[in-house]
């Protein structure tokens, strides 16, 4: 018995809120849709003086409006980068001019020192395979160590065509007789 009784008063309750939701809800839509006509229909001559006065008012005072938002955002960026300049600056200036192994001895031609790598302190290698899609991917520094042997093996190959006679090279490209038949007529 107490259980019935429980649940009509929940029951009277939630009908209850429910009613008071439908009813402000109903009025607020009667009210909108009534001031919403009576503003188109019943529209004095006063009012559409101030509407017009304010749209011309805003479309004259617009482009001053953006210029001084403009202004003000070039200001906020150029001081940005004035402090980014400066930053640039600071960290230039804390550089070391020569490396520590230039200063402990030996490479004043330009030579490298043994143990001397040519990446700076300031790249730090993570390893040569990056697998953070979880398939392995060649690493930064993986990357420009490749880059650089090939550019390495190009420059050789150039420096070896360069040393070629015109004769060698014509040896190279008449590939129209075997080798064979080469041998016979150099040994008759």
């Amino acid at each position: 018995m107490a259980s019935t009784e429980s649940s009509s008063v929940v029951s009277d309750a939630l009908n209850d809120f429910f009613g008071q939701l439908y009813t402000f809800l109903e009025t607020l839509f009667k009210r909108f849709f009534r001031n919403f006509y009576t503003s188109i229909v019943e529209v004095s001559a006063k009012r559409w003086t101030k509407v017009i006065v304010s749209v011309v008012v805003y479309v004259l005072i617009r482009p001053y409006i953006e210029a001084w938002f403009r202004k003000m955002h070039e200001k906020d960026r150029k001081k940005q980068l004035e402090k980014e300049k400066a930053e640039r600056e600071a960290t230039r200036k804390n550089k070391a001019k020569m490396s520590a192994n230039a200063l402990r001895g030996g490479a004043t031609d330009g030579g490298k020192v043994l143990g001397e790598v040519e990446n700076t302190d300031d790249e730090i290698e993570t390893g040569d395979f990056a697998t953070a899609s979880g398939v392995p991917e060649w690493g930064k520094n993986a990357r420009k160590r490749q880059k650089k042997f090939m550019k390495d093996l190009q420059r050789e190959a150039e420096q070896r065509t360069e040393k070629l006679s015109d004769e060698q090279v014509m040896e190279l490209l008449d590939w129209s007789e075997s080798e064979d038949e080469r041998k016979q007529e150099e040994k008759e």
